[in-house]
């Protein structure tokens, strides 16, 4: 992120798990991927900043979509940034599902500074601000209880 280079776990435990595939339509092969990158806490939990990652896939390949989201913390409207392939301002390149739900890919971007309405929440990009630079690599395996294959 802006040259420097961080790392968010993506996590499983017995009550959560941080890496999700499940249907949007089986009937049209719509899949999502949902994967959480956390900052692992002193306490053994998790904490902010976090990275999340959404691919939606076509098991046809037609399409692929990514959204991304970072946010240092909870609930804060200068502290969210969006990047997505929606609005061109997010790729990400080959998309490897292999065997026991593992998936890897890499993605760059530019994220975008939002604001986020305290009652509303709905996001709107901030005027004046200049995007973040993004470039990463995703290695997770998916627990199979979280994934709908």
């Amino acid at each position: 992120m802006e040259g420097e280079e961080r790392r968010f776990p993506i996590v499983a435990t017995a009550e959560r798990s941080f890496a999700k595939k499940y249907e949007l339509s089986r009937e049209n092969g719509i899949f999502k991927i949902r994967l959480a990158g956390v900052t692992p806490s002193q306490n053994g939990h998790w904490e902010f900043p976090m990275f999340s990652i959404d691919i939606t896939t076509h098991e046809m390949e037609m399409f692929r979509t990514i959204y991304i989201s970072y946010s240092t913390e909870s609930f804060r409207n200068d502290y969210i940034f969006r990047a997505s392939t929606e609005d061109q301002t997010a790729v990400y390149g080959e998309l490897i599902e292999g065997e026991n739900g593992l998936v890897e890919f890499e993605f760059r971007g530019q994220l975008v500074h939002y604001d986020v309405g305290p009652e509303s929440r709905i996001a709107t990009p901030q005027a004046g601000k200049t995007p973040v630079e993004i470039t990463g690599r995703v290695s997770v395996t998916i627990p199979e209880e979280y994934r709908e294959d």
